[in-house]
């Protein structure tokens, strides 16, 4: 089974936006393990820890291992159907935020670059620290895999 990676870049002041997001998340009784929000969009999705039979790409959006401290890859299906969660990732826009929000933290990251590339079921990413990535299915360029890339700017612990 191919899994979609995404790194999303989650942006954050540690000032009133922090509530907002607060607010956005907290009536969900799910037991996620962190929120993506891109607030440019209208996105907000939860996803689950790495080791939860629930984190899989033909359920959710799917949190992959990226074995890089403090990296997030994030997947999901675009296109048609009721697992399209990413389907509107091909509108975001360098510069744009996406926040990812977990218990007691809010990462937030700017969007640096946005690229396609042939789809192989891998994606390449720089080996770096505090990034997030998104990916799915290019809309745009069939057969190939769109990935958005972010880089922590802020990180609020509350």
């Amino acid at each position: 089974m191919k899994k979609l990676a995404i790194i999303v870049l989650l942006l954050l002041t540690c000032g009133c936006q922090k509530n907002i997001i607060k607010n956005e998340v907290s009536n969900n009784n799910e037991k996620y393990y962190g929120y993506l929000i891109v607030p440019s969009i209208n996105m907000i999705y939860g996803f689950y820890d790495i080791d939860n039979d629930l984190n899989n790409v033909d359920k959710n959006v799917t949190l992959l291992n990226s074995n890089i401290k403090n990296t997030y890859i994030l997947a999901a299906h675009s296109g048609t159907g009721h697992l399209a969660y990413f389907n509107d990732l091909r509108y975001l826009k360098k510069g744009n935020k996406i926040h990812l929000k977990f218990e007691n933290n809010t990462n937030e990251y700017e969007i640096i670059n946005i690229r396609s590339e042939p789809k192989t079921g891998k994606i390449k990413i720089k080996n770096e620290e505090n990034q997030l990535i998104l990916t799915t299915c290019d809309q745009i360029r069939k057969g190939n895999q769109l990935i958005i890339e972010a880089t922590l700017i802020d990180d609020c612990t509350y």
